[in-house]
């Protein structure tokens, strides 16, 4: 193969090239429904994780009430439990994040 001949292959290989990756960019119309559709997706997604979240806390409300009104000495051990191992358990993992912290420096 001679110099013009892998000339005119290159050449040729280029064109193919960009015939291949040859994508136009979209009008401002095009950008203007991908922007609407996207929103919409958006607050479709938003409106999913709200109605979750208010599930979820719905469900977390029952099973409060029900504690509370079927078994009010459990709840009221669970809270005296809660109150004095809260603190502790703050401290002890302080403790930890202080070490991890010191060893890492």
């Amino acid at each position: 193969m001679n110099e013009k001949e892998l000339f005119t292959q290159l050449k040729e290989d280029w064109e193919q090239l960009d015939k291949l990756s040859n994508h136009s960019t979209p009008s401002t119309h095009e950008l203007k429904e991908q922007l609407i559709i996207a929103k919409m997706e958006q607050r479709r997604a938003f409106r999913k994780e709200l109605s979750l979240f208010i599930l979820t806390a719905l469900f977390i409300l029952s099973i409060f009430t029900v504690a509370v009104l079927k078994a009010p000495v459990i709840f009221i051990l669970t809270q005296i439990v809660a109150l004095i191992g809260a603190p502790i358990l703050f401290f002890f993992l302080k403790k930890v994040l202080r070490k991890e912290e010191f060893y890492h420096e």
